[in-house]
């Protein structure tokens, strides 16, 4: 198979020296006193995101996955022990669920995956929309399972405005969960 960055031949999704280009940045970006935690700059790796809408998505995401929680686990002194919530992953049309990749890759780091717990009855995208019309519609979130009295971490793949995750943290907290911080490949905001 061909990477598909470069083109030359190899066995895996990208050469080593393209995977090699794709470099952690971690940044911290504080709403109010709720913390949203990014891997890389959204400027760098937006190609990559978009794959989201394709099928070899699922691989390209997977990649990335490992990535960021490797880096997490070489930074951390011990597990984290709490759960991992992914923003609405449902299965999509190209069959795999984007934020359950994240969700899978950070059990490394001792975030236990609640799959399928947090949805959006909004199913509007927001892909390129502007403030105005994501405060406008709301993701009106709605529980698949429990949450009362877990220590949550948001899980999503990018940050842009943040009202998503401020949203479903205040959804989860009305429902009795502790959000602690959350977690996302990109911050859109580079």
């Amino acid at each position: 198979m061909r990477c598909l960055l470069c083109g030359v031949w190899t066995f895996s999704t990208f050469c080593n020296a393209c995977f090699n280009t794709i470099k952690i940045t971690p940044k911290c970006r504080e709403i109010g006193d709720f913390r949203i935690y990014s891997f890389f700059a959204f400027s760098e790796i937006e190609y990559l995101l978009h794959s989201k809408y394709q099928k070899i998505g699922s691989r390209i995401y997977g990649i990335l996955a490992r990535k960021a929680s490797q880096y997490l686990k070489s930074i951390l002194d011990s597990p984290l022990q709490v759960y991992g919530v992914g923003i609405d992953d449902k299965v999509s049309v190209q069959g795999y669920a984007h934020n359950a990749i994240l969700l899978h890759s950070l059990k490394c780091v001792g975030i236990k995956p609640l799959y399928s717990t947090l949805y959006a009855r909004n199913r509007v995208s927001y892909a390129g929309k502007s403030l105005e019309f994501r405060q406008a519609n709301p993701r009106n979130f709605y529980l698949k399972r429990k949450v009362k009295d877990k220590e949550i971490i948001l899980v999503d793949d990018i940050v842009t405005t943040g009202l998503t995750l401020t949203e479903a943290k205040g959804f989860l907290e009305s429902k009795g969960a502790k959000v602690l911080n959350a977690l996302v490949l990109a911050d859109a905001r580079d």
